[in-house]
């Protein structure tokens, strides 16, 4: 994936990397009482789902936010249009809080490392927001807060701690895997973070279609909502615990202190082949301590990306966009335009009842776009290598496309339900290939390319705070389409909208990804 370099010892790239790696090992097992080592060594499947399973934990909180969140809003007894407007609220703590919580865990001095103290403590806030969310009547109850009112801000604030503490976790997660793994274990570890995260939200989606209540335990922990919202709490609790004590990290000081810890990036890599060549004096080893970026300096990195960050940023924009429009809306749109349901209609009614089983049919949709998800992702890796990134990447987003656009003129159940298979491979794409090209970016210290040569970047820009841009791409897209969507299903009077606006959408995230900078990935 990273080319070859022809050495008069016949020497290959990957067998200098290899003694790099190695003469780290060493001397980081000189004080075994730290426990270093691991960074500089090749990790084991094992040991990189170790790492994912908190994405496990995050992707289970989505897919049991999305299915309950708005019967849950609902049954306080909010209209259709503020239930719309609470779920953009942790869309806009996202936008306003996420990048500066990055650029935090990016100068964090803390002995127990940079990430995990910011993930231990945003998890913490994911489990808490998890218990008030689903209740937000009986918290109510407890404090004499019985309003309508005063129960959905209860609830609100649930909503909030949850959904905005989880999405800023999934790419401090995603940081923190890259950090603590070699430059070639990073493609396998987003690879398998997709997998695991596509079988959280399939968790998500079958313990939303257990009947909580038959089996006894609704009846005990309050209903069927905050049931399933218990059991997340578990998954989420156990991937939590299990990722934050998987691998320690270097902390900052040490890295700062004492050169041969710091891990190996890729521009340290080319800088070793070209003193193995003779090519003159390469940088100081000194100088290649890890960004640590002030407050001051992160703003300016938001309000100055180089224009290869911006591209990819929009791409990202969009491509959410598309796909929030549809994973929102896909199961309104099943029940009221492909089994002509009727979400109004009275209870046990004919419509009513078409509406309920096109719901179901819905889920089994999401489901199975969960699972082509995993299973895709196994096969990214390998993919990017034969073809490169950018085919692979182009064409899953327009795989999406294609399948939104035949669900639009063609809405009957076989095809409704096929297409959600091209959105898996989607959805696959944009949580892999644009965090691995921010690792590649920040590994060459390159973010613009002139005239064919690319070019080492002057200004320090934090990683956590380029992986958490890309990640808030996310909470920007769903402000947008909760705010805009909604308004334009009821102008229009059918949700088959949905369907070409999210076509229409990918299409442009795919032209925009023509104009991304790969550096050769």
């Amino acid at each position: 994936m990273y080319g070859t370099y022809q050495q008069q010892e016949r020497l290959t790239e990957d067998d200098i990397l290899q003694g790099m790696l190695e003469s780290r090992q060493r001397f980081a097992k000189l004080d075994n009482s730290r426990g270093y080592q691991h960074s500089f060594r090749k990790k084991s499947k094992w040991e990189l789902v170790r790492l994912s399973l908190l994405i496990v934990g995050i992707e289970c909180t989505y897919a049991t936010e999305t299915a309950l969140v708005a019967p849950i809003l609902l049954g306080i007894g909010l209209p259709h249009t503020v239930m719309t407007m609470i779920w953009a609220t942790p869309s806009l703590a996202g936008l306003l809080f996420a990048p500066v919580i990055a650029s935090v865990s990016d100068r964090l001095r803390s002995r127990w490392g940079r990430r995990r103290p910011v993930l231990l403590a945003l998890g913490c806030t994911i489990l808490t927001g998890m218990l008030v969310l689903p209740n937000g009547p009986a918290i109510g109850e407890l404090v004499g807060l019985t309003s309508v009112g005063w129960v959905a801000t209860i609830t609100t604030v649930g909503l909030i701690m949850s959904d905005f503490s989880a999405e800023t976790s999934n790419g401090l997660c995603r940081t923190y895997a890259m950090e603590v793994c070699t430059i070639r274990d990073q493609a396998r570890v987003l690879s398998i973070m997709v997998l695991t995260g596509g079988i959280g939200a399939t968790m998500g989606a079958l313990f939303g279609a257990i009947n909580w209540n038959r089996l006894g335990i609704g009846r005990l922990l309050g209903g069927n909502g905050p049931s399933v919202f218990a059991a997340n709490w578990i998954v989420l609790f156990v991937g939590l615990l299990v990722t934050l004590t998987s691998f320690s990290e270097i902390p900052l000081p040490v890295q700062e202190s004492e050169p041969m810890l710091r891990p190996v990036t890729q521009k340290m890599l080319l800088d070793e082949v070209k003193r193995a060549q003779g090519e003159g004096r390469v940088q100081d080893e000194k100088e290649e301590v890890q960004e640590v970026v002030g407050f001051r300096q992160f703003v300016h990195n938001v309000l100055h990306m180089p224009r290869s960050m911006k591209v990819l940023c929009l791409t990202q924009l969009l491509s959410h966009m598309s796909y929030l429009t549809y994973c929102l809306y896909y199961t309104d749109f099943v029940g009221a335009t492909v089994y002509e349901g009727d979400v109004r209609a009275l209870k046990g009614s004919a419509a009513a009842e078409r509406y309920d089983d096109g719901v179901r049919f819905a889920c089994l949709g999401m489901a199975l776009c969960s699972t082509t998800s995993s299973i895709y992702s196994v096969f990214i890796e390998g993919l990017i290598v034969r073809f490169g990134a950018r085919p692979v990447y182009v064409g899953g987003l327009l795989a999406h496309c294609c399948g939104m656009l035949a669900m639009g003129l063609m809405p009957h159940k076989l095809v409704v339900f096929g297409c959600c298979a091209l959105t898996g491979v989607m959805y696959a794409t944009i949580y892999s290939i644009p965090f691995l090209l921010i690792s590649h970016y920040h590994s060459k210290n390159c973010f613009t390319e002139v005239d064919g040569q690319y070019v080492e970047s002057i200004e320090p820009r934090g990683f956590g705070v380029d992986v958490s841009m890309m990640s808030s791409m996310l909470c920007l897209a769903q402000l947008i389409v909760s705010l805009a969507i909604g308004a334009v299903i009821d102008a229009v009077g059918s949700t088959i909208i949905i369907t070409f606006i999210s076509s229409a959408f990918m299409l442009c995230a795919a032209g925009s990804a023509m104009a991304i900078l790969y550096m050769g990935l």
